[in-house]
C-alpha cells in the first residue's frame, strides 16, 4: 500500500470511531440525572 494514502483513510476512520464512542457515550449516559 502506498505511504500517501494511509492517512486519507485512517483520518475518518478514526472520525468515526470518535463519533460513535461520543454518541454510545451519551446514549449510556443521558439517563443519569
Amino acid at each position: 500500500m502506498n505511504g500517501s494514502r494511509i492517512p486519507g483513510l485512517v483520518l475518518p476512520t478514526l472520525f468515526l470511531l470518535a463519533l460513535l464512542v461520543g454518541l454510545w457515550w451519551y446514549w449510556r449516559h443521558r439517563g443519569d440525572s
